[in-house]
């Protein structure tokens, strides 16, 4: 398993919403600053996109994507200068007479504009289980963009937000589950087109990955995460100085080798606890601890609670993230 897999497969998406804006000029919509990453999809038309703080309007059109991974506040306009209208309140104008708050996230039409021109859209928010300690989400910028002319974006999304748009509408059991599912699927490939749109001298957690011995470092991190590794032992298996390992490390990763390890022991620690099957003594043991007293004491100190005490926080919805 490589690395991003195996990371990815410990950050899963806990919650989605979508919806599909049919716009026409003149038009705008406003979005703000808020903690859930955000993503929006050009099916017909063209757009320019405005975000907080990141320079000038960038025009957007049929088959782009774009992603705000840290909720960035934007704005999304027919044409420059167009007055703009809060996402809450088009919501608002646009629900069903009787609905329920939570109704908004059900797939359902905003219509927006003045009847002119059109453009489709395709908005949505997704809710990670533990965003802050999302070692992808750390390193992406405010804004990712894929264009859809080169066509490497255009097949996977038309199908992906088909499905979507099916399960939004269908009220069927399990839908939620599902489009929680598909969310990830969207997560993983935005990831995997920016990572090929990225220049190779990058510097980040995800340019380390390709990183030839950085790379195999953090592969042996992550397949041997209960192994007593030092600086030393790491920089030996991949042929490295200790020292130019760890400078090389931090460097790429922006943190030094064993912050590294446990902060990835913790985050498969804390997964495993939300899956609520492992005992603690298992998990200690898969995660580098010789019993569950030091690993209890480890995860408490990282963390700021007790294992059993996070476990029964996921199962209520609210547990704590796992940062330092």
């Amino acid at each position: 398993m490589d690395v991003l897999t195996d990371v990815l497969n410990t950050v899963r998406v806990s919650a989605a919403c979508y919806g599909r804006v049919e716009a026409t000029a003149p038009w705008g919509i406003r979005v703000n600053l808020g903690e859930d990453p955000k993503f929006h999809v050009v099916l017909q038309g063209r757009c320019w996109l405005e975000v907080e703080g990141q320079g000038e309007p960038v025009e957007l059109e049929a088959g782009d994507l774009f992603a705000l991974p840290h909720g960035h506040a934007h704005a999304l306009r027919d044409a420059h200068g167009t007055t703009t209208i809060g996402m809450e309140e088009l919501f608002e104008r646009n629900k069903p007479e009787g609905a329920a708050a939570d109704q908004r996230c059900s797939g359902g039409v905003l219509r927006v504009g003045g009847g002119g021109p059109s453009t489709l859209l395709v908005s949505g928010r997704v809710r990670f289980d533990d965003p802050r300690n999302n070692p992808v989400l750390r390193v992406l910028p405010p804004l990712v963009l894929i264009r859809g002319k080169d066509g490497r974006a255009v097949h996977w999304l038309e199908s992906t937000l088909r499905f979507i748009a099916c399960e939004a509408s269908s009220n069927r059991p399990g839908a939620e589950t599902v489009i929680n599912r598909l969310a990830d699927v969207l997560f993983i490939q935005i990831v995997r087109g920016y990572l090929a749109s990225t220049p190779q001298d990058t510097r980040g957690w995800l340019r380390a990955l390709s990183d030839a011995q950085i790379g195999a470092s953090l592969g042996l991190i992550h397949q041997r995460p209960e192994s007593s590794w030092t600086v030393a032992s790491l920089a030996n298996k991949v042929g490295m100085s200790r020292s130019t390992f760890a400078g090389r490390f931090a460097e790429l990763v922006g943190e030094p080798p064993l912050h590294y390890l446990t902060r990835w022991r913790m985050q498969k620690a804390a997964a495993l606890l939300r899956d609520g099957q492992a005992t603690l003594a298992d998990i200690a043991d898969r995660v580098g601890y010789e019993s569950e007293a030091a690993f209890s004491k480890a995860f408490k100190r990282w963390v700021g609670t007790a294992p059993g005490a996070y476990r029964r926080a996921a199962k209520n919805g609210a547990a704590t993230s796992v940062a330092a």
